[in-house]
């Protein structure tokens, strides 16, 4: 193979190990959602209130509520899933939802809409997604409330902090740092 040929193919597979899927992007692919690059399936208002900590990043996300509308308008649908990867190459899946928590009657419709995820990821389409977010829950909360505009009146140590505890949803915050 001369030397123009042989550096044109290593381009092409460097390109297509570029365009390899990520664990994340092929689970959500397999449970019909739309992927987007990093953060960018977060509408744009919420993005600045979901980061990631140190060794971590975003590899792509998903906007779950805008796939599934048209098939269940009167769910309570989570809003976002969001894989990142570690610094050893370990993908993980996390689901952020944007909700007002200025009343502490919000914990029932987070937990209704938390209900609604997690029987999605029990399904069989989702089961790769269910293992990804297994990865999550071994570093931390992988369900997370992001309250972004008005007071937060769910506070520690109420029976509503108690509630959302004990079905694993992470208390309301105003920023959401995943690990």
């Amino acid at each position: 193979m001369t030397g123009p040929k042989r550096a044109a193919e290593k381009a092409s597979m460097r390109a297509q190990a570029a365009k390899k899927a990520s664990a994340f992007e092929a689970a959500a692919v397999t449970a019909g959602l739309t992927v987007q690059p990093g953060k960018s399936a977060v509408k744009n208002e919420y993005r600045q209130g979901i980061a990631v900590r140190a060794a971590h990043k975003f590899l792509a996300s998903v906007d779950l509520d805008a796939d599934l509308k048209a098939k269940e308008p009167g769910a309570h649908r989570w809003d976002y899933g969001l894989g990142l990867i570690d610094g050893q190459g370990k993908e993980s899946a996390w689901w952020v939802e944007p909700h007002p928590a200025s009343s502490t009657g919000e914990v029932t419709t987070m937990l209704a809409k938390l209900e609604w995820l997690t029987s999605r990821l029990k399904s069989p389409e989702f089961v790769k997604l269910q293992a990804l977010t297994n990865a999550a829950r071994l570093k931390g909360i992988a369900f997370r409330w992001l309250a972004m505009s008005g007071d937060i009146c769910i506070r520690p140590g109420t029976s509503q902090a108690r509630r959302l505890a004990v079905r694993g949803l992470a208390a309301p915050t105003r920023h959401v740092a995943l690990p």
